[in-house]
């Protein structure tokens, strides 16, 4: 089943069109980067994804939901990491953990049970008890997991997961990742690394100025776009389409 249904949608904010007639689909299961430069449309995708604003024209669904007519159903099936979390002011880590467990419909004790090794993995365990308004970046960054994974979805949305994080948590995040999808979690996500895209996805999507140029499995774009990597791929298509 295709966890992800994007048909022909358009998103135009007054004059400007940000979306122009985008269509894919991600089956479950899947870890799929979405690319493209900066621009492109790929965090007004995630918006529309998340039910924060409505397509202006075309469907768009998860798990057979509308993700604008019935996003709140859509959140509880999906984990959000932006690319720069913000936190309420005198919150800690902890009590934002338990507060979105207990909007999640889940016990706040169990929840913890759960998410407190994969806080420890991610050497945060420590620092849960501080106010999360005076984390680093890439602590902001680690919390926003927590929470994206606290309530077990089945898709996973991560904007630029690994700005902020040094080499270490950046490995440790993206074991993390694979980890989710060898369980059956679908994995959507945009970066800018494509060497982390070639370690981490089986496919890929790419837009630039709002418009689909390539999707499909990784090995297949780079033999029909006869380029050896992915860099040089997405150059190639990236490049094209602007100077067409």
């Amino acid at each position: 089943m295709d966890i992800v249904t994007v048909r022909n949608v358009t998103k135009t904010f007054g004059e400007k069109i940000a979306l122009d007639d985008v269509s894919f689909t991600i089956p479950g299961g899947q870890i799929c980067g979405l690319l493209g430069p900066n621009g492109a449309g790929k965090t007004t995708l995630f918006r529309l994804l998340m039910g924060i604003l409505k397509a202006s024209s075309g469907i768009l669904e998860v798990a057979g939901l509308d993700a604008f007519e019935e996003r709140v159903a859509v959140k509880r099936l999906i984990g959000f990491l932006p690319d720069e979390p913000v936190f309420y002011s005198y919150i800690s880590g902890r009590e934002l953990l338990e507060l979105s467990a207990g909007m999640h419909g889940l016990d706040p004790n169990e929840a913890m049970d759960w998410i407190e090794p994969i806080a420890r993995r991610l050497r945060l365990l420590d620092d849960l008890d501080a106010y999360a308004e005076d984390y680093s970046r890439g602590m902001k960054k680690k919390l926003g997991l927590l929470l994206a994974l606290l309530h077990q979805p089945r898709l996973l949305v991560l904007d630029e997961p690994t700005n902020g994080l040094d080499v270490e948590s950046t490995h440790l995040f993206y074991d993390l990742i694979e980890e989710c999808a060898a369980a059956g979690t679908t994995v959507l996500f945009s970066t800018h690394l494509m060497d982390h895209v070639s370690r981490l996805c089986s496919h890929a999507v790419i837009v630039n100025e709002g418009r689909l140029i390539a999707q499909g499995a990784l090995e297949e774009l780079k033999q029909t776009y006869e380029e050896e990597s992915l860099e040089a791929l997405f150059l190639k298509l990236t490049t094209r389409d602007q100077l067409a």
